[in-house]
Order: structure tokens, then C-alpha cells, then sequence
């Protein structure tokens, strides 16, 4: 058995049932306030949803929001249970045998350790195909209630042949491109307003074929309610990384997608770079989450300001979780390359407070 001591398997009971406790309140409360702001406006839009449907779809919101709902739950949790035992004067009895303080930690990292592997689970495994169904499931709702306004962003796909496709968004529930435009050539042109790549040959839907004429003039040859693109050819490969947002993603697919230089990459690149950095570094949020407060919660004093540990804290995680969500765009944006804007400012906070853990005695 891992823990044997009757204070470890104490420490760790008290921890969970925290850390349970918080991560059950605080997302029933949101999946309430989100159902009673979003999904009880359905039926004045002719939608309905089942129950298993809402179950799902909440499912695969708690894994798209794990990233920040565990280490969350992991903060609260250990604020709770440290300064708890240290205002009832457990912490000194225990100290008072020849515990150390790092070795009275040792329940709690290894809680944090254990959430940052199944949060690389999630991100591996769980959450690509949730992200997936929940925006399927988004994008399906979107159509029955409202019809929103489309981007405005050109995007593109090269085909397997050369040619370039250009379109204007990529419905995920139908599957189909809308309003794209296929450049066979310089001298032919396709206007399609649905396409769908998943058949073996592409469909199009209101098709219009455009042709240069010999004083250059584009002028419409033909017109089809339905046609068949027999010599369209998509690398399914490029295809995906296409359509897809980089977020979609797993590790491993995002790894085997990095640009082989970490300088000068296009929007494209820095997307992708972004996004597994991102994946790459997140889950030590768990692990600095409990490294962060321990020298203030463990600090011995008559009169402990919880309260105000309570709000340092919290400020802190967002704070942090804010900073680093402007480093993903100044990323992404191709501002900074992603490997120093993600990087830099994580590793030095975490280093920072990794430091302060290890010399925690000394400061208690």
C-alpha cells in the first residue's frame, strides 16, 4: 500500500471529499445556469431535447472545460484541507514527531499528479471527439434556431492535383463547405454553394461552371442543380488539418503535425504549434495548483487569514489562466513564435513557485 500512515490516508479522505464536493457543486451550478439561460429558450425555436442528448452534451463540455475545472477543484480543495490542519494545530503535532513539511505535502502532489495524468488522458483520448460532437451539436442548433452570420474569412485546401479550393466556412453537422469556389485552372472556374467532400467523387450543389473567353473574360458555360466532380481529389491529410480547429486535435496527431523550424511559420503553423503547446503544458496547472499556495497556507501564525489565501488564490489561477490564454493568441497571431509565448511565461511561473516549495521549510 502507497500510504500506510494513518495522517496520509487522513490527509487524502479530507482532500477528496473537498475536491469532489466543489467539482460537483460548481459545475451542477453551471450546467443549471446554462440551462436555464440557453437550452429552456428551445422550444420557441421548434427544437427538442431529450434528456440523454443534454447528458451528452454536458459530458463533452466538462471534458472540453477540464483543463480548468480540475486544477480549480484541486485549489480549493487544498487550501481547505491545509489550512484546516494547520488552524486545529495538526500540521505541528505532526512536524513535533519529525515529519517534515515537504513529506506532509506528499498526499497532495500525488493527488496532483494522478489529475495531471488523466487531464493528458483527456486531452488525448477523451476530448478531440467531444470537441467534435459538441460543435456538431452547436453548429445543428444554430441552424434550427437563427441563421447567424457566416465569417467573412477566405479560407482554402489544396488538392491532391494542385488546384485550390476557396470557401467561405465548413459546416460541420452537414459535413458540406459552403459558398466555395473550385480553381481548376486559371481558365476554369467552379462556383459551388454547397459541397460535399466526403463521397468518393465530391458532390456540389447550385453549381455554376466559368469559363475565360478569349478576351479574358470569366463567362458562365453551365449551370447544375447537382453535379458530380469526378476529377476533384482531396488529401484526406490536409483535408482535415483544414477543417478542423488545431484544438480538435489530439497530442499525438498535433506532435506529428509541428513545423520543423519554431521560427517564421505561417497562420497555419502557428496554429498547430499553439495548440500542442498548449495541450503540452496545461496539465501542470494541477501540479502548480498545490505548489503555489503550500508556503502560505502552511505558514504558522495565531490568527490565519483564510479568507484572504481563499482570494489570493483564486485572483491567482485567473489571473494566470487569463495570461496564458493571451500568450496562446499573441501565438497564434504570429506575434511571438508559440514555443516562447507559451513557454517562457509558464515555465517561469511555475520554476518561481516550484522554487518557493522547495524551500518552504526554511521559511516556516
Amino acid at each position: 500500500m502507497m500510504f500506510k500512515m494513518i495522517w496520509e490516508r487522513y490527509f487524502l479522505l479530507e482532500f477528496i471529499k473537498v475536491f469532489f464536493l466543489f467539482l460537483c457543486c460548481f459545475y451542477g451550478l453551471y450546467v443549471l445556469i446554462d440551462y436555464a439561460s440557453h437550452t429552456s429558450a428551445l422550444p420557441h425555436h421548434q427544437i427538442q431535447l431529450h434528456w440523454q442528448e443534454l447528458s451528452r452534451y454536458y459530458l463533452f463540455v466538462f471534458a472540453s472545460r477540464a483543463e480548468i475545472l480540475i486544477p480549480l477543484a484541486l485549489l480549493i480543495a487544498f487550501v481547505k484541507t491545509v489550512c484546516t490542519l494547520n488552524s486545529h494545530q495538526e500540521l505541528v503535532a505532526l512536524m513535533a514527531g519529525g515529519i517534515s513539511l515537504k513529506r506532509l505535502m506528499r498526499p497532495f502532489i500525488f493527488i496532483a499528479l494522478v489529475c495531471m495524468a488523466l487531464l493528458y488522458l483527456n486531452e488525448q483520448i477523451l476530448m478531440p471527439p467531444a470537441l467534435k460532437k459538441l460543435r456538431r451539436m452547436e453548429d445543428a442548433t444554430k441552424h434550427q434556431k437563427v441563421r447567424h452570420t457566416p465569417e467573412v474569412a477566405v479560407k482554402h485546401v489544396i488538392l491532391e492535383d494542385g488546384s485550390l479550393l476557396l470557401f467561405q466556412l465548413y459546416d460541420l453537422a452537414k459535413e458540406q463547405f459552403f459558398d466555395a469556389y473550385w480553381i481548376e485552372s486559371v481558365d476554369s472556374i467552379y462556383r459551388i454553394k454547397f459541397l460535399s467532400p466526403q463521397t468518393v467523387a465530391p458532390i456540389g450543389y447550385f453549381v455554376d461552371h466559368l469559363i475565360r473567353q478569349p478576351n479574358g473574360e470569366l463567362l458562365q458555360k453551365a449551370a447544375y442543380k447537382q453535379h458530380e466532380f469526378k476529377k476533384m481529389r482531396f488529401n484526406s491529410e490536409i483535408l482535415q488539418s483544414t477543417i478542423m480547429d488545431p484544438d480538435v486535435l489530439s497530442i499525438t496527431e498535433l506532435a506529428a503535425q509541428q513545423p520543423a523550424s519554431l521560427i517564421n511559420l505561417n497562420e497555419k503553423e502557428s496554429k498547430m504549434a499553439s495548440a500542442f503547446y498548449w495541450k503540452l503544458l496545461m496539465p501542470w496547472l494541477c501540479l502548480l495548483a498545490i505548489l503555489a499556495p503550500a508556503p502560505i497556507c502552511v505558514r504558522f501564525s495565531r490568527q490565519l487569514p483564510v479568507f484572504f489565501i481563499y482570494i489570493g488564490c483564486l485572483f491567482s489561477l485567473i489571473a494566470f489562466y487569463m495570461l496564458m490564454d493571451a500568450a496562446q493568441v499573441v501565438a497564434k497571431r504570429q506575434v511571438i513564435p508559440p514555443v516562447w509565448a507559451i513557454g517562457v511565461p509558464f515555465l517561469g511561473i511555475f520554476g518561481f513557485f516550484g522554487y518557493r516549495f522547495t524551500k518552504m521549510n526554511r521559511a516556516c
